[in-house]
């Protein structure tokens, strides 16, 4: 069975949304759960129960749901559809500090389902803040068959290793880890999850994926928008911990790690955790690089003298014979010329090639094309060129089940498949490299360099691949 096959489900389930009145429920949740109802994923029974603070009937509820998702889908919404979907949806004002409101939600959700076995999902759409309250209030209520209990929870997974180890301990007092769901967005992309599908079915490919046969890999996320509506979240936190602690770990982690022989959840967090666990950063200044867009400080929002880095570059090593001195290097940023995420696979050459010759390489293209393009160089008599040796378009959107990455990840949690979700110690190394970057910058007091708007960031960054005689490879060379 492919690793990217997009599943249905048959056996009745109750989703319950914890903050059902925020922005990721309205933007993200919402529209998912009509995409899976427009392509017929869902079983026949099944309930949505939005839960939240606010005050609010059933019907004003449905009408904020049909709103959002009308919003999100635009003119390819089918009006059937959502009609059809509205039925399921339900509303329950709580208080996420009161034991008293989930016992009466326990009523409610009782009320709903009845009392046959049924897969209970509760998605914390909420600041980190009421993660605990929610959890503890779930552990004590009374509500029945708790083994069918499963959790979604979406990062920011604590703010370094010791919140998370915390929030580990935490979650461990009322529920088993394989209850728990821990949720990156970018392991629901198509392309993302394509990488773990073309390195298990493909030898060539997973011969070349060897440390043995790599002189570099690079991992660039670029985003050509400033921060927007994020800036009171962002300014505490910055793009390190953001998008590299778990999004980028992740896909470094997916690369590099050896492939599981089988389709197991926790085989493949072992590997993962494998190669987290055993990141390194050289502690030296010439190994991390950090900047601001110009345009950030001005936002009136903004703290005054903001030190918020909207950019971050990494020179990292994987410390295993396999990948011994073997750079790594991961570069992420706001407000930059282009948007585009993609990796960078570049292989070591013969000791006979010139060395002014281009050297072969992987570039895996995850956004904003949701595919895959493995590129080597071809050189014939008219000169060099890049041709393509595999596109995952086929992969990516098989027989025409394209499905939104919220959407595709809360199928798998109705599925019970954990495959592309984080395991606890896999977040717990990847915060650990954080900390000892974050605290690298205070400690040795990393200056902080401004950089144009729709620029390609710090020159600085160049710094980090020159020390390895290479440099950042641009899509734009193709």
């Amino acid at each position: 069975m492919p690793f990217s096959r997009i599943k249905t489900v048959e056996k009745p389930f109750a989703l319950t949304i914890f903050g059902a009145s925020g922005d990721l429920a309205k933007l993200k949740i919402f529209p998912s759960i009509y995409r899976l109802m427009e392509q017929k994923k869902l079983p026949q029974k099944f309930v949505v129960i939005g839960f939240a603070r606010t005050k609010k009937t059933e019907k004003a509820f449905r009408k904020e749901f049909e709103k959002s998702v009308k919003k999100v889908i635009g003119r390819e919404l089918k009006p059937k559809v959502l009609k059809n979907l509205l039925k399921h949806v339900h509303y329950f004002t709580g208080d996420y500090d009161s034991l008293d409101s989930f016992n009466e939600f326990g009523k409610f959700l009782k009320g709903l389902v009845g009392t046959k076995p049924c897969s209970k999902l509760f998605y914390f759409s909420v600041p980190p803040i009421a993660f605990r309250p929610i959890i503890q209030n779930l552990g004590e209520a009374k509500i029945p068959q708790k083994k069918n209990f499963r959790l979604i929870v979406e990062k920011p997974f604590g703010e370094d290793t010791k919140s998370a180890e915390a929030l580990f301990h935490f979650v461990a007092r009322y529920f088993d880890e394989d209850q728990v769901y821990l949720l990156d967005h970018y392991l629901g992309k198509s392309a993302v999850q394509s990488i773990l599908y073309l390195r298990h079915s493909n030898r060539l490919l997973n011969l070349m994926l060897k440390g043995r046969e790599i002189a570099n890999i690079q991992i660039t996320a670029s985003e050509n928008i400033g921060i927007k509506d994020r800036i009171g979240y962002f300014d505490q936190v910055g793009i390190i911990k953001d998008m590299i602690q778990s999004h980028l770990m992740q896909l470094l982690a997916l690369v590099t790690m050896s492939i599981p022989v089988t389709k197991r959840a926790d085989s493949l967090h072992k590997e993962k955790y494998s190669i987290l666990s055993a990141l390194n950063l050289p502690r030296r200044s010439s190994n991390i690089v950090i900047g601001q867009y110009a345009s950030y400080s001005k936002d009136k929002r903004v703290p005054s003298k903001s030190k918020t880095e909207t950019f971050a570059a990494l020179r990292l090593f994987i410390d295993r014979e396999s990948w011994h001195n073997v750079p790594i290097y991961i570069r992420t940023g706001k407000m930059l010329h282009e948007k585009h995420t993609y990796i960078t696979v570049e292989l070591k050459k013969f000791g006979f090639q010139l060395e002014d010759e281009d050297p072969n390489r992987l570039i895996f293209e995850l956004q904003p094309d949701e595919k895959i393009h493995i590129k080597l160089l071809n050189k014939h008599d008219g000169g060099t060129e890049y041709q393509d040796i595999l596109t995952t378009d086929s992969i990516a959107c098989e027989s025409n089940e394209c499905l939104p990455e919220h959407a595709r990840l809360l199928l798998d949690v109705i599925a019970g498949d954990k495959l592309y979700f984080l395991s606890f110690p896999e977040i717990i190394a990847s915060w650990r490299v954080i900390d000892e970057v974050t605290g690298f910058i205070k400690h040795d007091d990393i200056p902080l360099q401004k950089y144009k708007d729709c620029s390609s960031g710090p020159a600085a960054q160049h710094k980090l691949t020159q020390t390895d005689g290479f440099e950042w490879f641009d899509l734009h060379h193709l």
